[in-house]
């Protein structure tokens, strides 16, 4: 009887440990699978590249030198592990030149002609596009969401113009409700987006006519699925006083002598998907390739490559690298070499976060020393190679009270 006691109590306790561990098993891989059906799971591990298109007016200036659609088919063809890429919605940083012109609700070029390309040119954007939804890429869209009222003074004559009948038009035709104008004329091309592309990267937020979750609602109520981001509020490294973090010097080397803060990816709303990415702004000293960046904002998003805002909504963490010390022109310096800039990438995406190389075009095509890097790293991932370690660089420090 002793035995057949023992018998059933060591059957319990072994049906109890595998319970556990089936518990404990469920636990894990709910952990691990909870981000699946996110609208940003996608982007979970990925690296890609930038491909501007110009816009309006400036568009037409340039489709005689550029062939997009080739430097499109270059990527495609070049960088096969690239699992996305950033193209054009509006021009770099302007809010009122779009790579369409037909529109679902308007006719924009009536506001002003030169806030459109031709109706002959505005197929490259839709022609690059394809290319990469071929290729299985998924594809976002840079957004400038300030509207034409981002239009100063010293910008051009013709862009001042636009500013001026874009107000002429809301004023008119919305009893001077710029924010339901703008959602209305962006609607009207991410209704022609639609099922084209995979997200949207909306810059100048802190400029936007009206509010945030207006202009999100109005992207979403196109395509629930869509992954957003907002660039709008930046988080940066602070210390245990809870005083900021600034860099004093990049090296034995450093020319530019201003401090700067260090960059953080966290959830900062709730609209997004993805952060941003954005670095410290490049005017405040800060290069691209930051040691600091090395040694706080990669680690943290290896640590933890999803945050969330409030304890209610998850964000991936996405990282946008401009390649040059100008985020958009191929001829400013480039900063990144090869084995730094394969660090990063391998870094970032073998923990599950997201990055993205702003590279920049030149006649439609990438850059080619820009390629040059970007096929290295391409050829290295392939073969799983391994990268050297980081080591601070000489003279390289923070602020003493930091």
């Amino acid at each position: 009887m002793g035995n057949l006691i023992k018998c059933f109590l060591l059957l319990f306790i072994t049906m109890t440990s595998v319970l556990a561990c089936g518990n404990q098993l469920a636990k894990e891989t709910t952990n691990d699978d909870q981000y699946n059906s996110h609208n940003a799971s996608w982007l979970a591990g990925s690296w890609g590249v930038t491909q501007r298109i110009d816009g309006g007016y400036k568009l037409d200036k340039t489709v005689n030198t550029s062939d997009w659609v080739s430097g499109a088919k270059e990527i495609v063809k070049n960088l096969p592990s690239t699992s996305h890429v950033i193209t054009s919605f509006t021009h770099p940083a302007h809010a009122y030149l779009f790579t369409l012109r037909d529109n679902n609700n308007l006719d924009v070029a009536a506001i002003h002609p030169d806030m459109v390309p031709s109706i002959e040119n505005e197929h490259i954007i839709f022609d690059v596009i394809k290319e990469y939804r071929r290729a299985g890429k998924k594809v976002i869209l840079y957004l400038n969401a300030a509207g034409p009222s981002m239009i100063t003074d010293t910008d051009p004559d013709n862009e001042r113009a636009i500013k001026k009948a874009w107000e002429g038009y809301y004023n008119s035709q919305w009893n001077g409700n710029e924010g339901a104008a703008w959602r209305d004329l962006v609607l009207g091309y991410a209704q022609r987006f639609n099922g084209l592309v995979d997200g949207y990267w909306l810059d100048n937020v802190n400029k936007l006519p009206g509010k945030v979750s207006d202009f999100v609602a109005m992207l979403r109520s196109v395509d629930s699925t869509l992954a957003i981001t907002v660039n709008k509020t930046k988080t940066y490294f602070k210390n245990e006083s809870d005083d900021f973090i600034y860099v004093n010097s990049d090296s034995i080397d450093d020319k530019d002598e201003r401090d700067y803060k260090i960059i953080k990816y966290a959830a900062t709303n709730k609209f997004e998907d993805f952060t941003s990415g954005h670095i410290t702004p490049l005017k405040r000293g800060a290069p691209p390739n930051s040691w600091a960046y090395e040694e706080y904002t990669i680690p943290d998003m290896v640590s933890a490559p999803w945050d969330s805002f409030d304890g209610k909504n998850d964000v991936l963490k996405h990282a946008w690298f401009p390649i040059r010390t100008r985020w958009t022109s191929p001829r400013t310096d480039l900063v990144f070499e090869i084995e730094q800039a394969y660090r990063f990438t391998r870094k970032i995406t073998d923990a599950g976060a997201a990055m993205t190389w702003s590279t920049t075009q030149k006649n439609g095509y990438m850059s080619i020393d820009e390629m040059e890097i970007m096929l290295e790293i391409e050829n290295r991932i392939n073969k799983n190679q391994s990268y050297e370690a980081y080591e601070r660089p000489n003279g390289a420090s923070l602020l003493e009270n930091n």
